[in-house]
């Protein structure tokens, strides 16, 4: 019998919970049964995330009773859990925890916020609970959006400074990133391509909320640094880091409206479609379009409030 959430299932990072469930999702949908074996690595492979978060989605399944493990074993025992009880609900407080995001990405843009502040700051002005400022900076600070200072506080990572920064940085990422697609040792790992596409497909089959793209963003990131390691070139890796980095808080804080969202999921399974058709070269000039298209979307630095 499949165990009941956990008492504190409320502060269990969305990341974690929303990945769980396409885990359990992919697993069923492949026919997997109770009793095979899994890997972190290879879920963190297929869903284009680091090991952070498949760590806390495996234990939040063993918590549940979906998954046993032993050391480094993973095994299935319930892949009939009945999904709907790992939706992301708003009564879950994660809305509350991706608007508190929102907002720190928009405050820290228009310099309202300085690069280094404490826990008593934060929810002073923003006027939240502990629970919902801790799960917010526990999900940025996997992200790599913040660190943790030595003493007290947390440190804001580095991003776009002006459209100038922005289009430099786009100007380079037409230069890697289409070629990356054309390594002599490019490879997409099994599944890979099938979990990108269901997690596309998700967010043009749904409506929009400003909150939503925190979510869109990680799946944004994570087909773009994907793609860099199927390259089989660990300084496109590297790269693609960076460049996550730098966007992040300015697509968090996202001022291109919904459909633009639409367009770049359609992008993003159009590069899919060539890939897996085996046309890497066609990819490579959908990939270009793509970010020459995001590219000369407007952009600006945010004023403060006010001002």
């Amino acid at each position: 019998m499949a165990n009941p959430l956990p008492p504190d299932a409320t502060d269990i990072p969305l990341l974690h919970r929303a990945l769980a469930r396409d885990i359990l999702q992919a697993l069923r949908e492949r026919g997997a049964r109770a009793g095979e074996r899994l890997s972190r690595l290879a879920l963190a492979k297929e869903f284009g995330v680091s090991r952070t978060p498949v760590a806390g989605a495996v234990a939040l399944l063993e918590a549940l009773g979906v998954v046993e493990t032993d050391g480094r074993t993973v095994l299935l025992r319930d892949p009939g859990f009945d999904l709907g009880r790992l939706a992301v609900a708003p009564e879950d407080g994660s809305d509350a925890v991706a608007a508190l995001i929102v907002t720190l990405a928009r405050d820290r843009r228009s310099g309202e916020l300085p690069e280094d502040v404490s826990e008593r700051l934060l929810q002073s002005r923003y006027g939240v609970g502990r629970a919902v400022l801790a799960a917010a900076l526990r999900q940025l600070a996997e992200a790599g959006a913040v660190s943790r200072n030595r003493g007290h506080g947390w440190r804001f990572g580095p991003a776009y400074a002006s459209a100038e920064d922005r289009a430099a940085s786009y100007r380079f990422r037409l230069m890697i990133e289409p070629a990356g697609l054309l390594e002599p040792g490019f490879a997409l790992p099994d599944g890979w391509g099938a979990g990108m596409r269901r997690l596309h497909e998700r967010f043009l089959s749904r409506g929009w909320s400003d909150t939503d793209m925190v979510a869109f963003f990680e799946t944004n990131a994570a087909f773009h640094r994907g793609l860099a390691e199927a390259s089989g070139n660990r300084f496109l890796v590297q790269a693609m880091e960076q460049q996550n980095q730098l966007r992040r808080f300015s697509n968090y804080d996202w001022q291109s409206g919904a459909e633009r969202v639409r367009v770049s999921a359609a992008d993003h399974l159009g590069i899919l479609d060539a890939l897996e058709a085996g046309d890497r070269e066609e990819a490579a000039e959908r990939m270009h379009r793509h970010l020459a298209g995001t590219a000369a979307l407007p952009w600006r630095a945010r004023p403060p409030q006010g001002g």
